[in-house]
């Protein structure tokens, strides 16, 4: 088997906390035992490697940036002992000296002194503990993985890192050409890579710099490029109580809001597939309200929990590039869901799939009148009909697919009986429901794994595997079924036009920053234009 590798980009304060819930969950799913059936092929996001004292490494086939003062305890060389490649080693060993000293919280202590058994079951009240996403970050990274932008300190109110045109600034200095050389390096030790997956915070100058990045792997490397545009939960300025703290907000969302811009028309240009993500309704301006998910009950003030959710949808949309089994790859994906044009698509996650833990699954498909999962992309509501999407789903075991045939009474009576397995019952499923659309389903048996530092946002109405109980369930939720999809239609023209009509508004001469950093109207007015020309893509009615 070949290992189709991807190398995975991580851009922005915001994408780092959900990128540290992503690699968490990658690296506490591992088997060390063989006793437990992998799915994925770890291969192909993970590299081996060896470290000073010959021993062997796996680390994450990474590369992250943020600001200086973001990683707190974390050294800029990964957190692994001797792991320095002499080639890396000095840029980074600046970087570390740089790191103001902090201390560990207890769920850091544990993890330099205690078995990896005694710290993922044990729990801990980690919401007060976390000030950065180094605070939960259970996987240890490559040398070359951490890359720090020195001119900016994270927290910085007065020098902040704010705007698209100073994040392409920064690449084209020192910054750009070490970056890349580390891309490259990457890449060669590769055998048969599939192509790249970039996540980043479109709202500050990180929009800036991932553009900077994509433009580079598009020239430097014929590989399809899957990118997720970030949109945090919360801002600190959301909630503003005086007209000064109003007048500052405002000025905030509309440098957001012309980040989003900017990243989404430029995506439109060189990305081979993107989809922005979001647990905010709205997105432009401000995230907007939070999305409900029946049964979570978590803090999107806290990114430590909104994260969790964004890096959940991630893990669970990217098994279809990584399961053993499926040799669908990255450049499928970026084919199937990028017809007509229609480069940017939406999102969708159900955490937990709400399944009674005594119910089957034909029954639950047959009676349930509610959507089973709940946008994550802003500003859109997934239309049923007319769409292309890919649906994955896992944690939901065989024998809850249907009665056996002497209990099956009614059940025998419907279509759905005939279905063998959890894929034939879904595809009939969205076949019913989706009208002139397209829809391929992955199914994949292992759940979604909630362990330790993995926030405990799930009701207590889930039982320990996260089917919904008839009893109140004092046990930790361990477990979940998980349903995700990549949804492109029609449906998101009204997405950009919201996008596109919100910028219009601004007055070009009122953006002082972004003509300080050498943005001129006519620039802004282009981009404009060409947002709205992307938006066309979206507008003409076709058939399956």
């Amino acid at each position: 088997m070949t290992t189709r590798e991807i190398l995975t980009l991580q851009l922005g304060h915001y994408s780092n906390y959900v990128g540290a819930h992503f690699w968490n969950i990658q690296e506490l799913g591992f088997d060390y035992t063989g006793t437990k059936k992998s799915e994925c092929n770890s291969d192909i996001l993970y590299r081996e490697g060896q470290n000073t004292k010959g021993q062997i490494t796996y680390t994450p086939r990474l590369l992250l940036a943020d600001l200086k003062a973001a990683l707190k305890t974390l050294p800029a060389s990964g957190g692994l002992p001797d792991e320095n490649i002499q080639e890396d080693f000095h840029w980074n060993a600046i970087e570390k000296i740089q790191e103001p000293k902090a201390e560990k919280n207890e769920f850091l202590r544990d993890i330099d002194t205690k078995a990896a058994s005694d710290v993922i079951s044990k729990k801990y009240t980690l919401e007060n503990d976390i000030s950065t996403w180094t605070d939960y970050l259970y996987t240890r990274l490559h040398s070359r993985s951490i890359n720090i932008i020195k001119d900016y300190q994270h927290g910085n109110e007065n020098v902040s890192f704010d705007l698209y045109h100073t994040g392409k600034s920064i690449w084209e200095q020192e910054f750009g050409e070490t970056f890349s050389d580390k891309i490259r390096k990457y890449v060669e030790e590769c055998d048969s890579m599939q192509g790249f997956q970039v996540n980043f915070d479109c709202t500050d100058g990180f929009s800036g710099l991932a553009l900077s990045s994509i433009e580079h792997l598009v020239d430097e490397y014929s590989k399809p490029i899957l990118a997720h545009p970030i949109i945090a939960s919360y801002f600190s300025d959301n909630n503003p109580t005086t007209q000064e703290e109003r007048d500052i907000s405002n000025i905030k969302d509309t440098i957001r809001l012309v980040n989003i811009a900017f990243s989404i028309e430029e995506l439109s240009q060189h990305a081979t597939f993107f989809v922005p993500l979001c647990t905010g309704d709205k997105g432009w301006r401000k995230p907007g309200n939070v999305r409900a998910f029946e049964y979570l009950n978590y803090n999107s003030e806290l990114y430590y929990h909104s994260s969790a959710i964004l890096a959940s949808a991630i893990d669970t949309l990217s098994q279809k590039y990584r399961h053993k089994s499926n040799f669908y790859t990255l450049s499928d994906v970026c084919t199937d869901m990028t017809g007509f044009g229609r480069k940017m698509a939406a999102a969708s996650l159900g955490l937990p799939f709400a399944m009674n833990e005594s119910q089957y699954l034909i029954d639950y498909l047959n009676t349930n009148t509610k959507p089973i999962y709940t946008p994550i992309t802003p500003s859109c509501k997934i239309a049923t009909d007319k769409i292309f999407q890919l649906i994955t789903v896992r944690g939901i075991p065989e024998n809850y697919l249907k009665a056996p045939m002497k209990e099956a009474r009614e059940q025998m009576n419907l279509p759905a009986y005939k279905c063998n397995n959890v894929k034939e019952m879904f595809e009939l499923y969205f076949q019913a429901n989706n009208f002139l659309s397209a829809t391929n389903v992955t199914v994949c048996e292992q759940p979604l794994e909630l362990k330790t530092p993995y926030p405990q946002i799930f009701s207590k109405s889930l039982n320990k595997y996260g089917f919904i109980s008839e009893e109140s369930n004092l046990m930790k939720v361990e477990s979940c079924p998980v349903i995700a999809g990549y949804h492109n239609g029609t449906f998101l023209s009204d997405m950009i036009e919201k996008l596109h009509r919100e910028v219009s508004r601004i007055k070009f001469a009122k953006l002082h920053k972004f003509l300080e950093e050498g943005c001129e109207e006519a620039e802004f007015k282009e981009r404009l234009d060409k947002l709205s020309e992307f938006k066309d893509n979206y507008e003409d009615d076709f058939e399956l």
